[in-house]
C-alpha cells in the first residue's frame, strides 16, 4: 500500500472517473474503455469498476444508457455520461465531504 487510506483511494478513482468524463465525447464513454484507461494509467488493478461507478450513479453524477445499472454497466457494455448535477458538480469544483476528489 502506498500511504493512502481506503478512503483517499477511492476519492481519487471517483474523481479521475469524472474527469475522464469531462474529456469523453459529449461527456460520455464506454465503461470498458473507461476501466481499460484507468488500467493502463495504473489507477486501479482490476476492471471491475461496479463499486466506484454505482457510488457516483447513487450521488446522481452519472447514468448508463440502456437503463443499465452500475452494477452490469461493464458486462452490458453500456455507455456512462455526466448528468446535469455532475456536470455542475465539477464546475463547482467539487464537495470535499462527498468523498471525491476532483
Amino acid at each position: 500500500m502506498s500511504g493512502f487510506s481506503d478512503f483517499e483511494t477511492n476519492a481519487s478513482i471517483r474523481g479521475y472517473i469524472l474527469r475522464s468524463l469531462v474529456k469523453g465525447c459529449h461527456f460520455s464513454l464506454l465503461v470498458k474503455t473507461l476501466a481499460n484507461k484507468m488500467m493502463s494509467n495504473g489507477v486501479i488493478n482490476s476492471p471491475d469498476i461496479s463499486d466506484y461507478l454505482y457510488y457516483l450513479e447513487q450521488c446522481n453524477l452519472i447514468e448508463f444508457s440502456n437503463k443499465s445499472g452500475a452494477l452490469k454497466a461493464l458486462a452490458d457494455d453500456a455507455v456512462v455520461k455526466l448528468t446535469v448535477e455532475g456536470i455542475r458538480f465539477i464546475e463547482n469544483g467539487g464537495n470535499a465531504e462527498m468523498g471525491i476528489d476532483l
